[in-house]
C-alpha cells in the first residue's frame, strides 16, 4: 500500500484551504498464487470442516471466494464450535446455519457449566478434618475361647476453620455468570458470606449442572484403616459420607452431635479420642459415623493408629486425617531424662520423710521405682 498526497501540507482542517490534496489509500491486490478457497484450505490443511458463513465463501456472483491461510484460520477458529453440530454437511442453509450455531452455543454453554461443577467439586472435597474415638468393644462381646471380636470405631468429620466463608462464596462467583432463566433451568439455592454477615442466595442453573453436583457430593465415602505397630494395615473400612447438594448450607450450618434419644445408640457414651482425651462430642458440630471391624483378637493388641480419608466420585481423594502413634518408652532401654529427674526427687522426698517420721512413730512404704 502507498499514501497519496505525502507533503501536501499539515495535516489537519486547514490543509485542504492550503491546497493540499486529502490523504487517501489505495489498496493492493494479494498475489494470486498467496490466496486459496476455502475447499482449498481444508484440503491443505487436513481440517475437518467448520460451518463459516456463506458471505464469507462466496462473492456477489456466487463464485468461491478466495483468501490467504491467515484469513481462512481467523474464520475457521472463530466458528469451528459449528463443527461439532453437523461435521458431515457439505452445504449449509441459512435456517440450518442458524439452528447449528444456537445448538453449538448452547452446548458450550452448558459444557462450560459442568466443567465448573466439577471443578468446584474437586476444591470442595478438601474442606475438612477428621477425629476418631477409641476403639470399643461390647463385654456380651467377649467369650472365653473367642478367636475374633466385632470392634467399633467411631470417627466425626468436621469443618476446617474458615472453610464455610470462603467456599460457598468461591461457588456463588463462579457459578453466577451462568445464572438466566430457560425451561430447563432450576433453582440453586446457596448460603455465602458477604459483608459480616450470611446471606441466602439463589442462582438459576441448568437442570443437568443441579443433577451433576448433587449426584458428585451423594457420591462421596468415608474410609477408615487401621494399622498395627510395624505400620501394616490391619483393617479397612468404608461407608457413604451421607453428604448432598445442599453442601454449602451444611458448611455453614452443620448438624450438632447431642446426646439425645436419636444418637444414644449411635455415638457411645465414652467419647475417647483414639490418641487418649476425650472427644467431648457433646454440642460437637460435625459428622459422626460408626465403623465395625471383626478383628482377631491376636491382631487386637497390635492397634497403633488410624487414618481416615474422603474418596470423592470416581475415586478422587480429598481431605485425610492420621492419628500419631503414642509416644513410647522401650521395654529395656534408657530412661528419659524427665523421668530420670522425677525418680531421683521421689526419691529426695522418700529419705526427708524417713529421717524426719519414726519420732512419730510412722513408717515409710518402701519407693516404688517408676519405669
Amino acid at each position: 500500500m502507498e499514501m497519496e498526497g505525502m507533503g501536501m501540507g499539515m495535516p489537519g482542517g486547514g490543509a485542504g484551504a492550503r491546497g493540499g490534496a486529502a490523504l487517501g489509500w489505495t489498496e493492493e491486490e494479494m498475489p494470486e498464487e498467496l490466496t486459496k478457497t476455502y475447499d482449498e484450505y481444508l484440503a491443505e490443511t487436513g481440517r475437518p470442516r467448520a460451518l463459516i458463513p456463506d458471505e464469507y465463501l462466496t462473492d456477489e456472483a456466487g463464485q468461491p471466494k478466495k483468501a490467504t491461510n491467515n484469513e481462512w484460520a481467523q474464520l475457521y477458529r472463530v466458528y469451528e464450535t459449528r463443527r461439532a453440530v453437523a461435521a458431515a454437511a457439505e452445504r449449509v442453509g441459512r435456517p440450518g446455519a442458524l439452528l447449528a450455531d444456537r445448538v453449538a452455543m448452547e452446548m458450550a454453554e452448558k459444557e462450560n457449566e459442568t466443567r465448573v461443577i466439577r471443578e468446584l467439586y474437586e476444591e470442595g472435597l478438601n474442606s475438612f478434618w477428621f477425629e476418631v474415638g477409641y476403639p470399643q468393644i461390647r463385654s456380651q462381646d467377649i467369650t472365653p475361647g473367642a478367636t475374633s471380636l466385632p470392634v467399633e470405631v467411631g470417627v466425626v468429620m468436621r469443618v476446617k476453620r474458615n472453610v464455610a466463608q470462603r467456599y460457598p462464596s468461591l461457588v456463588y462467583r463462579r457459578l453466577k455468570k451462568f445464572d438466566n432463566y430457560g425451561v430447563d433451568r432450576g433453582v440453586f439455592h446457596i448460603v455465602d458470606y458477604q459483608g459480616g454477615m450470611w446471606n441466602p442466595k439463589v442462582i438459576r442453573l441448568w437442570n443437568g449442572s443441579i443433577s451433576l453436583w448433587n449426584q458428585l457430593w451423594g457420591d462421596n465415602t468415608i474410609r477408615l484403616v487401621l494399622y498395627d505397630i510395624d505400620g501394616r494395615r490391619v483393617v479397612t473400612g468404608e461407608q457413604p459420607a451421607g453428604l448432598d447438594g445442599a453442601i454449602c448450607a451444611k458448611l455453614v450450618y452443620p448438624d450438632e452431635l447431642n446426646y439425645t434419644p436419636m444418637h444414644e445408640l449411635l455415638i457411645p457414651p465414652k467419647d475417647y479420642s483414639f490418641e487418649g482425651g476425650h472427644l467431648n462430642l457433646g454440642y460437637k458440630k460435625g459428622w459422626y459415623y460408626s465403623f465395625s471391624f471383626t478383628i482377631p483378637v491376636a491382631q487386637l493388641a497390635g492397634i497403633e493408629r488410624a487414618e481416615v480419608l474422603l474418596v470423592g466420585s470416581g475415586g478422587l481423594e480429598g481431605s485425610r486425617s492420621a492419628t500419631q502413634a503414642a509416644p513410647r518408652q522401650a521395654e529395656f532401654g534408657p530412661v528419659s531424662p524427665s523421668a530420670t529427674a522425677a525418680a531421683a526427687g521421689a526419691e529426695a522426698a522418700s529419705d526427708r520423710a524417713r529421717n524426719a517420721l519414726p519420732s512419730m512413730g510412722m513408717q515409710v512404704p518402701p519407693l516404688v521405682t517408676p519405669f
